[in-house]
């Protein structure tokens, strides 16, 4: 099946993150191919999650430099989900002020899979964003702000994005430091059976290295993965 995600556009995100406190922002992404699974592309990033449960015995460094580019962002989720998870990664051209990109999975199932990094200028318009609600949410949706004053939240949508998507649901999440900038992750399932969880959208959003300014090592770490070029 073949699927195209294109412009998750700001009145959407809007409607669904500033209801909840979280961040709504423009997602010009696109995504082809939701067929069988191929043979891979994605090799995971030396030094980080496996995909196992297990973890690189390193510390993440806080020297944070250099923007983060699409090839960080994609070792980034290699570290976290694992290259038995993910088939390959795709980049569209970016919005100003953001980077992002498509993750294809190996299950073949359809889906729309986007990671999405943006500049401290780009949080600061949604400055609602950076701290938890203070009336009850609803199921579905959680918050907490980390240690480093990074605010965390996560919502499940029962309902598809895409037109298309009649049966499906959504699962989304932010991460809002405004001072660094902020981390949208969205993953949207034409089932009821998602195979990113809410579990693995959190732990993408706390890794420290997804940020605007990320160590130069996470870039590099990226640079032998095969992050296909289209214009969607």
């Amino acid at each position: 099946m073949t699927s195209r995600w294109i412009a998750a556009h700001s009145g959407y995100m809007r409607a669904i993150y500033i209801r909840s406190a979280f961040v709504g922002i423009t997602l010009v992404l696109a995504l082809t191919g939701c067929g069988p699974a191929e043979s891979g592309t994605a090799e995971p990033a030396q030094g980080g999650n496996s995909g196992d449960g297990s973890s690189s015995s390193e510390e993440p460094s806080v020297d944070r430099q250099e923007q983060i580019t699409p090839v960080g962002i994609a070792a980034i989720v290699l570290q976290h989900l694992g290259s038995d998870v993910v088939r390959e990664f795709v980049v569209y051209e970016p919005e100003p002020g953001s980077v992002s990109v498509m993750v294809k999975l190996r299950d073949g199932t359809p889906h729309n899979f986007g990671v999405q990094v943006y500049s401290p200028e780009q949080a600061e318009l949604f400055s609602a964003a950076g701290q938890c609600p203070r009336r009850p949410r609803r199921k579905g949706e959680s918050c907490r702000t980390l240690e480093n004053g990074t605010t965390v939240a996560t919502r499940v949508d029962a309902g598809g994005f895409s037109d298309d998507n009649v049966e499906g649901m959504v699962i989304s999440g932010t991460a809002i430091t405004p001072e660094d900038g902020g981390a949208l992750v969205m993953y949207e399932s034409y089932d009821d059976s998602p195979t990113v969880s809410v579990a693995d959208l959190e732990d993408l959003l706390t890794d420290p290295q997804l940020t605007w300014l990320t160590n130069p090592a996470v870039n590099k770490a990226g640079e032998d993965i095969d992050v296909k070029d289209s214009t969607g």
